[in-house]
């Protein structure tokens, strides 16, 4: 086998072993995209400086993953996005969206939780109602995709009927940026003034900050974590923590560049 042809194998073994943490930092990433990519890196192997830096890019990334994987600097950077405040008695209870199964027409585990938690402060009587997100198809990759909020509504309705709380849908909600600015115009009409904020904890700070840059008077109170174990015992856990930590710190930067928090 002539060496131009052992690189290109090389390249693409090595492409396929880093696509799992790909995906782990981007798990919305479809077939075709990480196809693309295992092509893109397996085409590296073709000429000796790309394939050298295939291999520098790898040895950097397998010794990120090291950290991640097996030092407390996962477990110091989730703690850093959570904030948790003790509930108090207020106006309203924002549920804010999480995730969809578009094939499926369901709610996703993140999404679960939050509705869980914000059920579990209606049912404590924290407060009379509470916000779902009446989301647009086209931020989970497609036009057809149910509305996270009013399956959520279903569930709430299926649960509780008209004995349940009072709901309100924050219409064509796309981002917690959207979300902060429709509960603001919320509390401005109707005169409330506190609201028990509910997310995932690794989303707390970002959401937390967003809804107070509006001036809201506003606690944290999140779900459960779906995902993983917040203690982060495992390597497992630790990986599956990648995710949001990489999506919430950059959402940080985005909304403090933006003058959003």
């Amino acid at each position: 086998m002539s060496g131009r042809w052992l690189r290109v194998l090389v390249a693409s073994g090595l492409s396929l072993l880093l696509l799992p943490l790909g995906l782990a930092l981007n798990p919305d990433m479809g077939s075709s995209s990480a196809g693309l990519l295992w092509l893109l890196g397996t085409s590296l192997g073709l000429f000796p400086l790309t394939f050298r830096f295939l291999l520098a890019a790898g040895g950097l990334l397998a010794l990120f993953t090291g950290v991640v994987l097996f030092t407390p600097l996962t477990a110091f950077l989730v703690r850093g996005l959570v904030v948790r405040d003790v509930p108090q008695k207020a106006d309203l209870i924002v549920v804010l969206g999480g995730g969809m199964h578009c094939g499926a027409g369901e709610l996703e585990a993140s999404s679960l939780a939050r509705l869980e938690k914000g059920l579990e402060l209606w049912r404590a009587g924290y407060a009379p109602r509470l916000t779902l997100s009446d989301t647009v198809g086209e931020i989970f990759g497609s036009a057809g995709c149910p509305s996270l909020g009013r399956v959520a509504l279903e569930r709430v309705r299926a649960l509780y009927g008209e004995a349940g709380p009072e709901v309100v849908l924050l219409p064509k909600m796309r981002t917690t940026r959207t979300e902060a600015l429709a509960v603001a115009e919320l509390v401005r009409d109707r005169g409330y003034r506190r609201v028990l904020l509910v997310t995932t904890p690794t989303h707390s700070r970002r959401a937390v900050a967003a809804f107070r840059k509006l001036g809201l008077e506003v606690w944290s109170v999140p779900s459960s974590e779906p995902r993983f174990d917040m203690a982060l015992p495992t390597p497992a856990d630790r990986l599956q923590a990648l995710t949001p930590i990489v999506r919430e710190y950059l959402g940080l930067l985005k909304y403090r560049l933006q003058g959003w928090l």
